[in-house]
């Protein structure tokens, strides 16, 4: 066997071994990043959750919910507190799930909901207000998108609200 045979083996099994190297690591990469979905998938869903249940088991904290939503300048000592607490988890979660959504991290059938969701919430007045109160909390982006969900925002019918006269 000549020299020139053994090195020309050598380079074919070290390309083959490059290539299988690169299919490994790819598919690391690709499940890593699945894991990313799922685990900021979880993490937004259990702040709606662990916020849900709050509203859910507290009347009292319902009953100051309902109240900002519709009158946030009437709020005032801790429920002022109260009401800003519950719109900094909400607009936390929802930031979260934005760049979640621009990073690729969230499904895009789950954003389609959360997006309608923060469309219907910042139809409020109350919210609406708490956010301009509060919104250079949040980065300048998020702050953009919020903005323009308010400025296009439909009369707010999340609770069944009245329209007009009705």
């Amino acid at each position: 066997m000549n020299w020139e045979a053994i090195s020309a083996i050598g380079q074919i099994v070290g390309a083959i071994g490059v290539v299988v190297s690169l299919i490994y690591v790819a598919t690391e990469v690709r499940n890593s990043a699945r894991a990313t979905q799922l685990a900021s998938r979880r993490s937004i869903s259990e702040i709606f959750t662990l916020l849900s249940r709050q509203l859910a088991e507290h009347p009292d904290l319902r009953e100051l919910y309902y109240r900002g939503l519709h009158d946030f300048e009437s709020l005032e000592g801790t429920d002022l507190v109260g009401f800003a607490q519950v719109m900094l988890q909400l607009f936390r979660a929802y930031e979260e799930a934005y760049y979640g959504h621009l990073e690729g991290d969230v499904d895009p059938r789950l954003w389609r909901g959360w997006e309608a969701a923060m469309r219907d919430i910042n139809g409020y007045p109350g919210v609406q207000a708490y956010w301009r109160s509060r919104s250079h909390w949040y980065s300048e982006e998020f702050a953009k998108y919020i903005n323009q969900l308010q400025q296009t925002a439909k009369p707010p019918r999340l609770y069944r609200e009245p329209i007009g006269d009705e």
